[in-house]
């Protein structure tokens, strides 16, 4: 556990004083400091492998050997965020519909560049579009981007904690993971109108989706499919924003109250295959059980 905590606290004030260059030296929030902000775990965990003389894949969990899991990584955001529109649109003052999204400098195009633009968003081809574009993005760009986390959360760490229950592990890996973003939420990052709220909703977020992404590294014994589902998640996050209307950033998509709920289940189905179906019976085990 000491290994785990002084990784933990390494990371997050190396992360935090990038967040506050960023935000004092850099001008605010952008695009490509959140990128490189998420690289800032797998940097951590390098060095202090490094100092400490560890090899690098001596975790166990960098074999690169593609299984069924993966697959499920990959497709399973698909169904989170469908689920994540259903349940947002339950919600009060929410309303479930295809919406157009908004194009800044539409009005100034010329007409055939807006009948143009307009063909483009048919329903069907905005919905084809997003998913397919979702998908390739969450296992290149993103999944990269993603790795950048998940070798600090769920590599590193998980080798961190080997030894520990299941569940333990979960709680410690999410409230880590969690508050380690807080200073980005606190940038607009998620939560643009709470964002105080924000970081309490992150770490929630983060609790019930680490469940999730462990019991697929587990699964394989390789954190790939973690950095897959990370990268795709993010990657389909925005489409709730073209079914939903109204509502708050607390409530909508897959960091609101909706998406949070979605994962629970998830989690919840997963357990039940976990004890009752499947052979492993993961969830109830310790991590390296099975490494």
């Amino acid at each position: 556990m000491k290994k785990a905590i002084n990784f933990s606290i390494i990371v997050c004030l190396a992360s935090w004083i990038f967040a506050a260059f960023m935000w004092f030296g850099m001008g605010g929030y952008s695009l490509l400091c959140a990128s490189i902000y998420m690289f800032f775990p797998l940097i951590c965990a390098i060095v202090i492998q490094i100092i400490n003389k560890e090899k690098l894949g001596s975790t166990g969990l960098l074999k690169f050997k593609i299984k069924g899991s993966w697959f499920v990584a990959w497709l399973l955001p698909v169904v989170i965020v469908a689920v994540t529109i259903i349940i947002n649109s339950l919600f009060d003052g929410c309303t479930l519909g295809f919406h157009m999204p908004a194009i800044p400098g539409f009005e100034n195009l010329s007409p055939e560049d807006q009948a143009k633009i307009m063909a483009m968003q048919n329903p069907k081809v905005m919905i084809i579009t997003t998913l397919v574009s979702g998908l390739f993005a969450g296992i290149t760009i993103n999944a990269i981007a993603a790795f950048g986390e998940e070798y600090g959360w769920r590599n590193y760490l998980v080798n961190a904690l080997k030894g520990k229950n299941f569940w333990v592990a979960c709680l410690f890996i999410g409230v880590v993971w969690g508050f380690w973003h807080f200073p980005i939420i606190l940038m607009g990052h998620n939560y643009f109108v709470h964002r105080t709220a924000g970081v309490f909703m992150m770490v929630l977020m983060c609790l019930v989706m680490t469940p999730i992404e462990l019991y697929l590294v587990m699964k394989a014994k390789s954190v790939y499919p973690a950095a897959i589902f990370h990268g795709t998640i993010n990657a389909l996050a925005g489409a709730t924003m073209l079914f939903i209307s109204g509502g708050s950033d607390l409530i909508n998509g897959v960091a609101g109250l909706a998406g949070i709920i979605t994962m629970a289940v998830v989690t919840l189905i997963l357990f039940v295959y976990d004890q009752f179906i499947s052979e492993d019976k993961i969830m109830s085990g310790r991590l390296g059980d099975n490494v």
